[in-house]
């Protein structure tokens, strides 16, 4: 099996940091793969990356932190599969009775290689055995006898998507292997398979090989030494090993995957207590053969989830060497930084970015800054390498007016680069969702400069630059603070606390439970908030504070997505709770930040256009500087149209927008290249386009909370490629620069004096 690419045919070099968002005075590694013999890294900090016509100056603040490494090609290695270092081998006697049962779902038909179901095969000393199916789908035994492996062929094909139980009994030289098929419901399953084959001498199954699970240990004639290889591409449940002596049945390993279904272990529930690991993040929490339909929530399920659902291409951890170690100086702001990596035989660079943060309560109220821009790290890992621009893939993009893929170097990377995983809108290659993403890997389109391919315009990072430019313009250096949802995530309300006033990125898509509470706890303490994106707030996420690197969303069959899990899979694993929507959990975007995602377009965006309650002496604030002619229509340009486009938002009484929720703006018309999402139309399917739909639109607004703060949303994820657009000189960057200073200049819970 061949899932890494193998050293590109092009110069290339690309990294990440770890940890990804760190603090100053720590340490990071920093782990490189550079085709060339040398490359040189500089420590700079991200200010603005964006470049071209139009676009603000690029700023970026260079440290004094720089040397030269020796450059090596790396890649990641994907593949999930358990591990069990002991299961019992040095227990077995010559003459016993050896058993092997467990039940298995293949998923990928045809899948052009061996794959391993269970073995504790050893090449080399010829010992163990083997389960595996062939690339033609037929199911075979490999037994060790000491002098040779014994094939052991079957005529029987797994049921694509359908359970099976396997047996194997060994006896002396005997071997019996049989096979049942499991009914679904009142489908005919084949009749069961029975097959005796004689050894040519006694199996060797007592070296102390480990038992590795949906997947071999055999030699990578690479690295002249044993690694995982041919993935199981489906779910295994119930592996079991046992024995019959003369004084009855023994049992050596007997797994139940559904305990510990949060954790990264595989745990035997025998008394041996021989439990095992997981790499690579197999997805769990999934429907095993038991499974009855009577409870689709595995934290309350009695039965039905004791099986691990295994991919040839899951990653959790590129694992690569560390090039070069530094610490953070301890005077650094907070903010994006990145090393820039150059390979000294071809020029070519990488930005290889990662955040600095500051601890909560580490600045006094009389040096701290009092703004903070929160950056979406919870989206950037969700769209993290993401594939959706192949057309051979069942999750790529499809929308009205089709995709025209921009090939640049960004781009070329991320296809050429198919060794650094999934991003959560790509299918597996057995198509089934991905529901993991991490950031242990190269993250090839968080780089400063980066062009989304189909949008033709900077999206999540590269656009939130534009903000932090603007920040920096405004504020100065370190007259505002970064923070990242991770921040949110573990620390909650404190670490956003000291600030009078929070923005967010252009995309806070993928909040989690903590992030919500750490939003709405801070508005409830007076602070106010200018929600400055679009389609935000909208699927649910978890992380846990074992694994901060590793994000987990459980899409249901409701919202914009490439692919919907299979019911009774939507309860995530890593804390049991529910995923999909927050609006299906009843905590719509709108009744916090005054509006909620409802629709997506890929065609130019369109400017706002102010209300007349907008003009009034009220608002007299949010047009300073602006002048009378420039007041109507709000963010006529900028990179990909006006401020109105890509994913929007709009004002929705019944969906929870607070009752004295003003709309300054609206938008004013989409085209037929922008749909409304699935989760706003009924029976029927009707009217779902920009012109003939009115739910298609963004709207900016604002309110007063009861605790003395504002909320200010524009809906919108190209507000700020409008922002950004000649160099800030627009009435949406003046607009925005009115409103941040209004809310300074009140201070935190200023309206309740």
């Amino acid at each position: 099996m061949a899932i890494p690419n193998g050293r590109p045919a092009v110069d290339e070099i690309i990294g990440y940091v770890e940890p990804w968002i760190a603090r100053p005075g720590l340490k990071v590694d920093v782990k490189v793969s550079c085709t060339g013999s040398q490359f040189s890294y500089q420590l700079v900090r991200l200010i603005q990356g964006c470049q071209g016509e139009n676009a603000p100056p690029h700023q970026q603040e260079i440290l004094d932190v720089q040397g030269v490494c020796s450059g090596r090609y790396q890649e990641a290695h994907p593949g999930s599969y358990g591990l069990v270092p002991s299961w019992g081998a040095n227990t077995l006697v010559p003459g016993d009775e050896f058993h092997v049962n467990l039940y298995v779902q293949p998923y990928l038909e045809q899948p052009g290689h061996a794959q391993v179901l269970l073995s504790t095969l050893d090449i080399n000393s010829r010992s163990g055995f083997a389960i595996l199916t062939t690339e033609n789908d037929f199911l075979e035994v490999w037994i060790g006898c000491g002098e040779a492996i014994q094939v052991i062929r079957s005529e029987t094909s797994l049921r694509l998507k359908r359970w099976a139980h396997i047996s194997v009994s060994i006896h002396g030289t005997e071997v019996r292997l049989e096979v049942k098929h499991l009914n679904q419901l009142l489908e005919k399953a084949p009749t069961p398979t029975r097959i005796t084959h004689t050894l040519p001498a006694f199996a060797a199954l007592d070296q102390p090989s480990p038992l590795l699970i949906a997947a071999g240990m055999f030699q990578d004639t690479n690295t002249s030494s044993p690694t995982a290889t041919n993935f199981f591409n489906g779910r295994i449940a119930s592996p079991r090993i046992t024995t019959t002596t003369k004084s009855g049945n023994h049992i050596l390993l007997n797994l139940d995957f559904s305990v510990g279904i949060p954790t990264d272990q595989v745990f035997d529930v025998s008394t041996s207590g021989r439990h095992g690991t997981l790499v690579n993040a197999p997805t769990r929490a999934v429907k095993s053969w038991d499974w009855d339909g009577s409870e689709p929530d595995w934290t309350k399920a009695k039965i039905g989830y004791g099986a691990i659902h295994f991919h040839e291409d899951d990653l959790d951890d590129a694992a690569w060497e560390t090039d070069f170690t530094v610490e953070i100086p301890r005077d650094a702001v907070s903010g994006a930084y990145a090393f820039i990596c150059s390979d000294q035989d071809s020029k070519t660079t990488d930005a290889v970015t990662f955040f600095v943060t500051n601890p909560p309560g580490q600045k006094g109220k009389e040096n701290r800054a009092k703004a903070a821009i929160i950056l979406s790290t919870f989206t950037y890992l969700a769209y993290a390498n993401e594939h959706m621009y192949d057309e051979e893939r069942p999750t790529h993009m499809e929308v009205p007016g089709g995709v025209k893929v921009l090939e640049d170097e960004n781009w070329q990377r991320m296809a050429r680069r198919m060794d650094l995983g999934l991003s959560m809108y790509d299918a597996h290659r057995d198509e089934t969702g991905t529901v993991f993403s991490t950031s242990k890997r190269p993250i090839l389109n968080v780089r400063p400069g980066y062009v989304h391919w189909g949008i033709h315009r900077p999206r999540e990072f590269s656009a939130d630059l534009l903000m932090m430019g603007y920040l920096e313009q405004l504020l100065g250096r370190g007259g505002y603070d970064v923070v990242t949802d991770h921040d949110l995530h573990l620390h909650g309300v404190t670490v956003i606390e000291p600030y009078d006033v929070v923005l967010t990125g252009c995309h806070p898509e993928y909040p989690s439970l903590e992030t919500l509470n750490a939003y709405a706890a801070y508005a409830g303490l007076g602070g106010s908030i200018m929600y400055l994106g679009g389609n935000g707030f909208y699927w649910t996420s978890v992380t846990d504070p074992a694994r901060p690197h590793r994000l987990e969303v459980r899409r249901g069959d409701q919202g914009c997505r490439s692919f919907s899990l299979a019911p009774g899979e939507r309860i995530h694993s890593l804390n049991g709770h529910q995923g999909g929507l927050w609006r299906s959990r009843g905590r719509m975007p709108n009744t916090l930040f005054g509006v909620g995602a409802c629709a997506f377009g890929t065609g130019p965006g369109v400017p706002y256009r102010s209300t007349a309650i907008a003009h009034t002496n009220a608002f007299s604030w949010l047009w300073n500087g602006i002048s009378a002619s420039d007041r109507e229509l709000i963010g006529i340009e900028g990179f990909g149209g006006g401020a109105s486009g890509d994913e929007i938002d709009r004002l929705d009484f019944d969906l929870g927008s607070p009752a004295h929720t003003i709309l300054l703006a609206t938008s004013t018309g989409h085209s037929e290249l922008f749909g409304v999402f699935n989760e706003e139309v009924m029976f029927p399917m009707v009217d779902t386009l920009g012109p003939t739909c009115p739910k298609v639109r963004s709207d900016m607004t604002y309110y007063e909370t009861s605790a003395g703060g504002a909320v200010f949303s524009v809906g919108s994820i190209n507000w700020y490629c409008s922002l950004g657009w000649k160099g800030y000189e627009n009435n949406c960057a003046a607009l925005t620069r009115n409103v941040l200073m209004e809310f300074l200049r009140r201070g935190k819970g200023g309206l309740a004096e």
